[in-house]
């Protein structure tokens, strides 16, 4: 009866370090998954905010299109970090930054700037 119960002790034992183990496994896939789901999503998002400020870039001052590509990045859950429009109006740069939603990697000070990503959108006005 005593080696029975040493057995137990040793399975339940393992079977707690393979649960742990997993519980972490699946958490740092799951914070590497966000992070590169952000970082694709706002190569697009930065594009949208740009093409959708552009059709009025000719006609209106820089701060009118800044105040337009913050709300357009708000709608789309990011934020405006620059706005440049060349010398002749002819092409806009639109650069835009999230935070991607992790369980871990945001919690910490060490890892947090890993879950920022910042994008720029670059659209002809023409």
């Amino acid at each position: 009866m005593n080696l029975l119960s040493n057995e137990r002790g040793l399975v339940a034992g393992w079977a707690v370090k393979l649960l742990l183990f997993l519980a972490l496994l699946g958490i740092v896939i799951y914070d590497g998954a966000a992070i590169a789901v952000n970082a694709f999503q706002l190569d697009t998002v930065s594009d949208e905010v740009a093409l959708e400020v552009s059709s009025s870039a000719r006609d209106k001052s820089l701060f009118t299109l800044e105040r337009e590509a913050k709300k357009a990045a708000r709608a789309r859950d990011a934020r405006l970090v620059e706005i440049k429009l060349n010398a002749d109006k002819s092409v806009l740069r639109v650069t835009i930054r999230r935070e991607a939603n992790t369980l871990l990697v945001s919690r910490f000070d060490r890892t947090s700037d890993w879950g920022q990503m910042s994008a720029t959108g670059k659209v002809s006005t023409d």
